[in-house]
């Protein structure tokens, strides 16, 4: 009788289905895990990249209306206070007569009238807008151009703004400065941007404007003062 070896299956080697199972799972979580971070890390990125692009559009705005105020030459009159735009109240400064200033505008600077308003804009909220006008306008023909002119925007995203002027003489801020006061010598912004609830305030200051007075001259048959006899010198 023959006997035969016995034989012994050959077993295969591989993975199961519990097992592939677990491993896609391990896999999902740490892909999840890692996209969770570096989708925060993206997300933070932007909002950094925001926050000091507008920071930066801010500390610009501020220069600028300070060498404004700042260099005002001596023509340059101001006014300001709260103008109706479209149904809403629009706080603005006003420059009359300041060649020179924000030559970059729309219009003729060199003598003409330059609004600064923070105006309305859609989807809520202001922006701080320049627009620079003729000074030879009739009333009418300023509030036509004031809804339909080409306004240069400087500063948007912003919830509330304010100005204030000083007057020296009763010492005292005002919310509003009317033409013929003069030139204040402090002049106040405050504005809230969107999505922040603290104002942020700034101060600047404007040259004072002094009449050229001629020397008094005595009057007629006064006598003419005598100019004072050279004393020798001490020994």
């Amino acid at each position: 009788m023959k006997i035969r070896a016995p034989q012994h299956r050959a077993r295969r080697h591989g993975f199961t289905l519990f097992e592939m199972v677990v491993v896609v799972g391990i896999f999902v979580l740490l892909a999840g895990g890692v996209y969770s971070v570096v989708s925060a890390a993206v997300r933070a990125s932007a909002v950094l990249a925001d926050e000091n692009l507008q920071s930066q559009r801010r500390n610009a705005f501020v220069n600028l209306l300070r060498r404004t105020f700042h260099n005002l030459p001596a023509t340059a009159q101001i006014t300001g206070g709260i103008r109706m735009l479209d149904g809403k109240g629009a706080p603005e400064i006003v420059l009359r007569d300041a060649p020179g200033v924000f030559a970059w505008g729309y219009g003729s600077p060199s003598a003409g009238t330059i609004m600064l308003s923070a105006v309305p804009r859609l989807g809520g909220g202001m922006q701080f807008s320049l627009l620079t006008l003729p000074s030879s306008l009739s009333e009418a023909e300023l509030r036509n151009a004031v809804e339909k002119g080409k306004w240069l925007r400087l500063m948007p995203d912003l919830r509330e703004v304010r100005w204030r002027f000083y007057d020296q003489v009763q010492m005292e801020w005002l919310d509003a400065w009317e033409e013929g006061r003069g030139r204040p010598p402090l002049v106040e912004l405050t504005f809230t941007e969107l999505g922040e609830e603290v104002p942020r305030t700034y101060m600047f200051w404007i040259p004072p404007v002094k009449e050229y007075q001629p020397p008094a001259q005595p009057a007629e048959g006064a006598p003419s003062p005598t100019p004072p006899e050279p004393q020798p010198p001490t020994p």
